[in-house]
């Protein structure tokens, strides 16, 4: 191990290469360096060329040490063993789980992927053969079945040599043996955490070829600095400090790194752009964004492609998030569940599937308010005889997804099997074509082509709900990276970025939960997992700090966390507070931060401030027909009249099976039309036998899932409002008809004649007089506070205006069931002439205001056009 000095580990190791082997100028290549990654390559190769200043010179061999290893099977006997692949191994594992009567329910895929993860930390830690033993000595036998588990693992995964790290393990011993035959100089510099393959390999290179590892020196006043920070050894921090003032009289840090506690994701995102730009303009180009909260490195890319400055994104989305493997779920979950109009509309949209959307939109628009009106669901054979009537004619598209669904077999098959299926699925849907026009669709399409192949030999058959789950996970573990992006700023993890150089670099996200990561629990504990001698959590997060240093030694950096996360404290970083701390100690004052400011940005308009609106409309605009239900709503909020009567804005109705207080409601004014349309008789017994028979017949009609309950609560309701109809029948009322239309023409000034109508629920008859009855399934008490303000609540004076006759509202939530009747004495015509009245002044210019109070507002569907609670006064 050599240190070498400097800001940047490849400058210094490019400087010590060239003076060392300048007699061999511009020919570097009989010299291996090992590299942590292959962009750190490319960086120490531009480093080379800069320092060596020469028109030509040939680099070294610049390779990670797992390609070079690999590379050396390639001409050898062992090229065509293969290692067994992932999924193979996976699917094999998982065989031996789903035997394992004592996991009870446990996801046995996901276990399946963390004891494979186990298993090959097992076989790099040279462990595999002695681990039961090795567990036994450790726990006794309070891991009987867990350690018996492990053991039946490794005898299925690894005894047979074909392992990954088996493979890797015959290529670093092939790779030895050509060395020792051949010995040439080896380097290698931040190479990270070495499994014990790895460290024994090079340890016996050190002892038949020159070998040299590299590591940074802190001498440098920012790598002192920072090592005195984070070391966790002896002496206490306060004698710490005092070392470093005496060392460093001015603070290396104050003008190298920025501090960002931020309130929010925003601010934080905000932060991080202004910062890129200020860095930019001074001139710096290779900017490290380094993306440990990575909802926040998202939307700080968004926020500088708003200054038109790309960003490389290296971390790439994982594979199942893409629009692409969004359409195979989406066709899947349609396979599985008869197609729910959810999954169903998000398919016929999709640009992937059935050809171009725009060829079907309107139709599919059609389809989706006809669903929702009718509250279809799912079900492909309810969706199709609703085609038919709306269309004529079964679309095309809906005759292609029922003729793939169809075709797509469900019967328990081996992984490769239901592929293949998939597939075949995805050509009848006209998918694979876009699919391969798409970059992440061309990925998602090579992983299922891949996956197909390799578990080609695997006889094991799952059902329907195990292979969704197994590919889900499949696409889960997948990424994609858009390669299309070249830019010299780059959005990367601290792993990635190791060994590599940048002028400057943020690192987003370095708060507790983030810096260092916090691996998942696992079968292990910490301490086994320390005395088996595999990695910890305490030697990754040592990893993560030399990381961290090396970057932080290059050039400036702005370290950016939220301070706040879902309205609880969210502290920094224990890196970032002990730096605080020795800063603070040191020389007495704190580390600059970074004020959120405003990124700039290209020009573009901006929204005014929201105002109360209140529009006015002319005479051509209005509508020419009027129910109560309008004159409602003009009298709770002019705005809210604007919205739906003259702009006719409607929310959409929800195709859902789920029973609501609505549906409940329609459901008993179809019962008790049917009831009294049937004339039944006026014995009691009788009557509730009659009721009791349609409202059966009704409620069958209805999901029986969610019907169950209202049709409970209705049964308990029948026999009070039996006694009800025939109390006022008794009084001589008898039943004239049910769900009646009334309409009055009506001539206003300025807008012509217009139609005042209403619907009334139930008109009985004495004589020459009527009697009008209004059903509600809210309570008495709120009916009661309406009866008091007949001006305010106006549709039960409308009904009485429209009908001549006598209204009452019948509440038929509760027992007793009793009629409220409108007062005698109210004055029912002055209550519905103001209609028109309001009307006249609307059509000569009045305004529309939007001044609906909080119980109207509360349920308006208009409340996202008037931004009622955002005005600016």
């Amino acid at each position: 191990m050599e240190t070498l000095g400097g800001p940047a580990l490849p400058h210094a190791v490019a400087r010590h290469l060239l003076d060392r082997h300048a007699d061999h100028l511009p020919d570097l290549s009989g010299l291996t360096v090992l590299v942590p990654n292959h962009r750190a390559g490319l960086d120490l190769a531009r480093a080379l060329a800069q320092g060596a200043g020469r028109p030509v010179l040939i680099p070294p061999h610049l390779t990670p040490l797992k390609s070079w290893a690999e590379s050396t099977l390639k001409s050898t006997s062992l090229a065509d063993g293969r290692a067994e692949p992932q999924a193979r191994r996976l699917a094999r594992l998982h065989g031996v789980l789903r035997h394992q009567d004592w996991l009870g329910a446990v996801d046995k895929w996901a276990l399946a992927n963390e004891l494979l993860l186990l298993a090959d930390e097992l076989s790099a830690a040279r462990l595999g053969d002695a681990i039961g033993s090795r567990i036994r000595a450790l726990h006794g036998g309070a891991l009987d079945r867990e350690t018996a588990l492990i053991e039946g693992v490794w005898q299925a995964l690894n005894t047979d040599g074909s392992d990954p790290q088996a493979r890797y393990a015959r290529a670093l011993d092939t790779l030895f043996e050509q060395l020792r035959a051949a010995p040439r100089p080896v380097y290698g510099y931040a190479l990270g955490m070495l499994t014990a393959v790895e460290q024994g390999f090079l340890a016996r290179c050190a002892e038949h070829v020159p070998l040299t590892l590299f590591e940074q020196d802190t001498g440098d006043d920012v790598a002192f600095a920072l090592r005195q920070a984070w070391q966790e050894t002896a002496p206490p921090l306060r004698e710490r400090a005092a070392l470093l003032a005496q060392h460093c009289p001015a603070s290396p840090l104050q003008a190298r790194i920025t501090l960002s506690p931020a309130p929010h994701l925003e601010a934080e995102a905000r932060a991080v752009a202004t910062w890129v730009a200020g860095q930019l303009q001074a001139g710096r180009r290779g900017i490290a964004l380094i993306a440990l909260d990575r909802e926040t490195a998202r939307r700080v890319r968004a926020l500088l492609e708003r200054m038109d400055v790309l960003v490389a994104d290296e971390t790439g989305w994982t594979l199942s998030t893409t629009a692409a493997a969004a359409v195979i779920d989406r066709w899947l979950e349609c396979v599985a569940s008869d197609f729910p109009h959810i999954e169903l509309l998000d398919l016929l949209k999709s640009p992937f599937v059935l050809g171009e959307p725009s060829a079907r939109q309107d139709q599919v628009l059609a389809f989706e308010l006809a669903l929702r009106r009718h509250g279809v669901s799912q079900g492909m054979i309810d969706m199709q005889r609703l085609a038919h009537r709306e269309f004529a004619a079964l679309p095309v598209w809906l005759a292609a997804l029922a003729d793939a669904r169809q075709g797509f077999v469900q019967t328990r098959a081996p992984l490769a099997v239901w592929l293949t299926r998939l597939v075949d699925s995805l050509d009848k849907l006209g998918a694979t074509a876009p699919l391969k026009a798409d970059a992440a669709g061309t990925r998602v399409l090579d992983i299922l082509d891949t996956l197909r192949r390799d578990l080609a030999d695997d006889s094991e058959k799952y059902g329907f709900g195990e292979w969704r789950r197994w590919l889900n996970l499949a696409l889960e573990s997948e990424s994609f990276i858009d390669a299309s992006v070249a830019s010299p700023i780059v959005l990367t993890s601290l792993p990635a970025a190791r060994g590599r150089l940048f002028d400057a670099v943020a690192v987003i996200g370095a708060d507790a939960r983030h810096l260092p990561t916090r691996p998942a629990p696992g079968l292990f504990s910490q301490a086994t997992r320390t005395q088996l001698g595999l990695s910890t959590p305490a030697d990754e997060a040592l990893a993560a700090t030399a990381d961290l240093m090396h970057l932080l030694t290059q050039g400036p950096t702005l370290l950016s966390w939220q301070a706040w996360n879902n309205d609880e404290p969210n502290p920094a970083s224990s890196l970032v507070l002990r730096l605080q701390a020795l800063h603070q100690a040191a020389w007495g004052t704190a580390l600059p931060t970074q004020p959120i400011g405003v990124p700039p940005a290209q020009p573009s308009p901006l929204p005014g401030a929201s105002a109360q609106p209140a529009p006015t409309v002319s005479a051509a605009q209005l509508p020419r027909h009027y129910s109560p239900t309008a004159y409602q709503t003009l009298l709770d909020c002019p705005y809210r009249f604007f919205a739906r009567s003259v702009l006719g804005i409607r929310e959409l109705d929800e195709a859902d099976e789920a029973l609501d207080k609505s549906d409940y409601g329609n459901a008993l004014h179809r019962i008790l039309k049917a009831f009294h349309d049937s004339r039944p008789p006026l014995e009691r017994d009788a009557a509730l036998a009659r009721l009791n028979a349609v409202s059966a017949a009704e409620f069958a009609a209805l999901p029986a899932w969610t019907a169950a309950a209202w049709r409970s609560k209705w049964e308990k309701i029948q026999p009070a409002y039996l006694d009800a109809w025939l109390a006022h029948a008794s009084a001589g009322w008898r039943y004239e008809s049910g769900e009646t239309d009334f309409a009055v023409p009506y001539t206003i000034a300025g807008l012509g004649e217009v139609t005042l109508h209403g619907r009334v629920d139930r008109v009985d008859a004495k004589d020459d007089t009527r009697y009008v009855i209004d059903y509600k399934t809210s309570t008495a008490q709120s009916l009661r506070k309406k009866l008091k303000a007949p001006d305010e609540a106006v549709q039960l004076p409308f009904y009485a205006w429209l009908c001549e006759a006598a209204a009452a509202y019948l509440p038929i939530n509760e027992v007793p069931v009793a009629p409220l009747e409108l007062d005698g004495e109210t004055d029912v015509e002055a209550i519905s002439r103001r209609l028109p009245d309001l009307l006249e002044a609307i059509a000569a210019g009045a305004m529309l205001p939007a001044h609906g109070i909080d119980g109207v507002c509360a349920y308006c569907e208009a409340r996202g056009l008037c931004r009622k609670g955002m005005w600016h006064e």
